[in-house]
Protein backbone atom coordinates (compact mmCIF):
# COMPACT_ATOMS: atom_id res chain seq x y z
CA UNK A 1 0.00 0.00 0.00
CA UNK A 2 1.34 3.43 -0.90
CA UNK A 3 1.96 5.94 1.85
CA UNK A 4 -1.03 8.22 2.36
CA UNK A 5 -0.36 11.88 3.08
CA UNK A 6 -3.32 13.85 4.43
CA UNK A 7 -2.77 17.59 3.93
CA UNK A 8 -4.29 19.99 6.45
CA UNK A 9 -4.01 23.68 7.23
CA UNK A 10 -3.72 25.28 10.66
CA UNK A 11 -7.45 25.91 11.17
CA UNK A 12 -9.60 24.02 13.65
CA UNK A 13 -11.99 23.03 10.85
CA UNK A 14 -9.21 21.42 8.87
CA UNK A 15 -8.10 19.46 11.93
CA UNK A 16 -11.68 18.17 12.35
CA UNK A 17 -11.61 16.97 8.75
CA UNK A 18 -8.33 15.23 9.42
CA UNK A 19 -9.87 13.32 12.32
CA UNK A 20 -12.80 12.29 10.12
CA UNK A 21 -10.46 11.03 7.40
CA UNK A 22 -8.40 9.11 9.95
CA UNK A 23 -11.57 7.32 11.04
CA UNK A 24 -12.29 6.32 7.43
CA UNK A 25 -8.74 5.18 6.70
CA UNK A 26 -8.98 2.82 9.65
CA UNK A 27 -6.75 -0.22 9.83
CA UNK A 28 -3.92 1.07 7.65
CA UNK A 29 -3.35 4.09 9.88
CA UNK A 30 0.32 3.15 10.27
CA UNK A 31 0.78 4.04 6.60
CA UNK A 32 -0.76 7.50 7.00
CA UNK A 33 1.08 10.76 7.50
CA UNK A 34 -0.63 13.99 8.46
CA UNK A 35 1.12 17.17 7.37
CA UNK A 36 0.28 20.84 7.32
CA UNK A 37 0.60 22.89 4.16
CA UNK A 38 3.81 24.45 5.48
CA UNK A 39 5.34 20.99 5.95
CA UNK A 40 4.86 19.86 2.36
CA UNK A 41 8.03 18.92 0.49
CA UNK A 42 9.08 20.90 -2.56
CA UNK A 43 8.28 17.93 -4.79
CA UNK A 44 5.50 15.39 -4.36
CA UNK A 45 6.56 11.79 -3.87
CA UNK A 46 5.45 9.54 -6.76
CA UNK A 47 4.94 6.75 -4.20
CA UNK A 48 2.48 8.68 -2.03
CA UNK A 49 -1.28 9.21 -2.26
CA UNK A 50 -1.95 12.83 -1.35
CA UNK A 51 -5.28 13.67 0.27
CA UNK A 52 -5.76 17.44 0.70
CA UNK A 53 -8.44 18.51 3.17
CA UNK A 54 -7.82 22.18 2.50
CA UNK A 55 -7.78 24.51 -0.50
CA UNK A 56 -4.58 26.14 0.74
CA UNK A 57 -2.20 23.75 -1.08
CA UNK A 58 0.45 25.83 -2.90
CA UNK A 59 -0.04 25.94 -6.71
CA UNK A 60 3.60 24.86 -7.13
CA UNK A 61 2.97 21.51 -5.42
CA UNK A 62 2.31 19.11 -8.28
CA UNK A 63 0.17 16.07 -7.54
CA UNK A 64 -3.02 14.41 -8.84
CA UNK A 65 -5.34 17.06 -7.37
CA UNK A 66 -3.35 20.16 -8.32
CA UNK A 67 -5.56 21.34 -11.19
CA UNK A 68 -8.93 20.79 -9.54
CA UNK A 69 -7.69 22.44 -6.35
CA UNK A 70 -6.57 25.50 -8.27
CA UNK A 71 -9.93 25.75 -10.04
CA UNK A 72 -11.80 25.57 -6.73
CA UNK A 73 -9.60 28.21 -5.14
CA UNK A 74 -10.59 30.77 -7.76
CA UNK A 75 -14.28 31.15 -6.91
CA UNK A 76 -14.93 34.04 -9.31
CA UNK A 77 -13.40 32.11 -12.22
CA UNK A 78 -15.39 29.01 -11.33
CA UNK A 79 -18.66 30.93 -11.12
CA UNK A 80 -17.98 32.59 -14.48
CA UNK A 81 -17.24 29.19 -16.04
CA UNK A 82 -20.46 27.76 -14.64
CA UNK A 83 -22.55 30.69 -15.81
CA UNK A 84 -21.04 30.83 -19.29
CA UNK A 85 -21.05 27.11 -20.04
CA UNK A 86 -24.14 25.79 -18.26
CA UNK A 87 -26.40 28.82 -17.96
CA UNK A 88 -26.91 28.31 -14.22
CA UNK A 89 -27.30 31.36 -12.00
CA UNK A 90 -24.33 32.04 -9.71
CA UNK A 91 -23.73 33.96 -6.50
CA UNK A 92 -22.64 33.76 -2.87
CA UNK A 93 -24.55 32.79 0.23
CA UNK A 94 -25.10 29.12 -0.56
CA UNK A 95 -26.47 27.20 2.43
CA UNK A 96 -26.96 23.80 0.80
CA UNK A 97 -24.40 21.22 -0.36
CA UNK A 98 -24.84 18.41 -2.87
CA UNK A 99 -22.32 15.59 -2.35
CA UNK A 100 -21.10 14.20 -5.67
CA UNK A 101 -19.15 10.96 -5.36
CA UNK A 102 -17.23 11.15 -8.61
CA UNK A 103 -16.10 7.59 -9.19
CA UNK A 104 -14.10 6.25 -12.12
CA UNK A 105 -17.41 4.90 -13.48
CA UNK A 106 -20.62 6.87 -12.89
CA UNK A 107 -21.28 9.69 -10.42
CA UNK A 108 -23.23 8.91 -7.27
CA UNK A 109 -25.25 11.76 -5.77
CA UNK A 110 -25.59 11.82 -2.01
CA UNK A 111 -28.44 13.36 -0.06
CA UNK A 112 -28.24 17.13 0.27
CA UNK A 113 -26.68 18.65 3.38
CA UNK A 114 -28.12 21.84 4.86
CA UNK A 115 -27.15 24.30 7.57
CA UNK A 116 -29.32 25.16 10.53
CA UNK A 117 -27.69 27.68 12.86
CA UNK A 118 -24.19 26.39 13.55
CA UNK A 119 -25.06 22.79 12.74
CA UNK A 120 -25.29 20.78 9.53
CA UNK A 121 -27.87 18.14 8.78
CA UNK A 122 -28.42 15.45 6.21
CA UNK A 123 -30.72 14.76 4.44
CA UNK A 124 -32.44 17.95 3.32
CA UNK A 125 -35.45 17.49 1.06
CA UNK A 126 -35.41 19.02 -2.41
CA UNK A 127 -38.16 18.69 -4.99
CA UNK A 128 -37.39 16.42 -7.94
CA UNK A 129 -37.96 19.35 -10.30
CA UNK A 130 -34.89 21.01 -8.73
CA UNK A 131 -32.91 17.87 -7.96
CA UNK A 132 -32.49 16.61 -11.52
CA UNK A 133 -31.21 19.94 -12.96
CA UNK A 134 -28.80 20.13 -10.01
CA UNK A 135 -27.47 16.65 -10.80
CA UNK A 136 -27.10 17.56 -14.47
CA UNK A 137 -25.30 20.82 -13.70
CA UNK A 138 -22.91 19.14 -11.26
CA UNK A 139 -22.03 16.44 -13.79
CA UNK A 140 -21.44 19.01 -16.52
CA UNK A 141 -19.23 21.13 -14.28
CA UNK A 142 -17.07 18.26 -13.03
CA UNK A 143 -16.73 16.86 -16.54
CA UNK A 144 -15.63 20.25 -17.86
CA UNK A 145 -13.07 20.52 -15.06
CA UNK A 146 -11.76 17.01 -15.86
CA UNK A 147 -12.27 16.24 -12.19
CA UNK A 148 -10.39 13.21 -10.84
CA UNK A 149 -12.23 10.62 -8.72
CA UNK A 150 -13.05 12.13 -5.32
CA UNK A 151 -15.99 13.23 -3.22
CA UNK A 152 -17.03 16.78 -4.08
CA UNK A 153 -19.42 19.21 -2.42
CA UNK A 154 -21.37 21.51 -4.71
CA UNK A 155 -22.43 24.52 -2.63
CA UNK A 156 -25.61 26.24 -3.77
CA UNK A 157 -28.77 28.01 -2.64
CA UNK A 158 -32.36 27.44 -3.63
CA UNK A 159 -34.64 30.24 -4.79
CA UNK A 160 -38.06 30.26 -6.39
CA UNK A 161 -36.52 30.39 -9.86
CA UNK A 162 -34.22 27.42 -9.27
CA UNK A 163 -30.70 26.94 -7.92
CA UNK A 164 -27.83 29.41 -7.54
CA UNK A 165 -24.34 27.89 -7.71
CA UNK A 166 -21.90 29.23 -5.13
CA UNK A 167 -18.70 27.17 -5.14
CA UNK A 168 -17.16 23.72 -5.30
CA UNK A 169 -15.07 21.80 -2.77
CA UNK A 170 -12.83 19.00 -4.12
CA UNK A 171 -12.99 17.10 -0.84
CA UNK A 172 -15.61 16.49 1.87
CA UNK A 173 -15.54 19.86 3.63
CA UNK A 174 -17.06 20.66 7.04
CA UNK A 175 -20.72 20.14 5.95
CA UNK A 176 -19.79 16.52 5.16
CA UNK A 177 -19.43 15.82 8.89
CA UNK A 178 -23.23 15.58 8.91
CA UNK A 179 -22.95 12.32 6.94
CA UNK A 180 -21.13 10.46 9.72
CA UNK A 181 -23.53 7.98 11.27
CA UNK A 182 -26.24 9.02 8.80
CA UNK A 183 -25.05 8.03 5.33
CA UNK A 184 -23.45 4.68 4.59
CA UNK A 185 -20.71 4.82 3.55
CA UNK A 186 -20.22 8.35 4.85
CA UNK A 187 -18.70 11.04 2.64
CA UNK A 188 -15.21 10.68 4.11
CA UNK A 189 -15.25 6.94 3.49
CA UNK A 190 -16.47 7.63 -0.05
CA UNK A 191 -13.64 10.12 -0.60
CA UNK A 192 -11.09 7.61 0.61
CA UNK A 193 -12.44 4.89 -1.67
CA UNK A 194 -12.44 7.26 -4.66
CA UNK A 195 -8.83 8.43 -4.33
CA UNK A 196 -7.56 4.89 -3.73
CA UNK A 197 -9.46 3.35 -6.66
CA UNK A 198 -11.91 1.28 -4.61
CA UNK A 199 -15.44 0.62 -5.80
CA UNK A 200 -18.61 2.21 -4.44
CA UNK A 201 -21.87 0.64 -5.50
CA UNK A 202 -24.28 3.02 -3.81
CA UNK A 203 -24.91 5.13 -0.72
CA UNK A 204 -27.93 5.10 1.53
CA UNK A 205 -29.31 7.00 4.49
CA UNK A 206 -29.71 5.00 7.68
Amino acid sequence: MSKIVVILDETADSQRLGVAMLRSIGEIVESVQFVTVSELPAVASPKAIYCPMTLAVPPTFQFWGQSIGKFCQDIDWLRALAANTTGVKVGGGGNLWLPVIWTAQDPIYGEIVGKSGDDYQQPVALEEIDRQPLYQFSSQLLTRLTAPPATYLVQFSKVAAGIIFDRLFPFPAIPALASIGVQHPDLFDCHWRCITGQSIDNVDIR
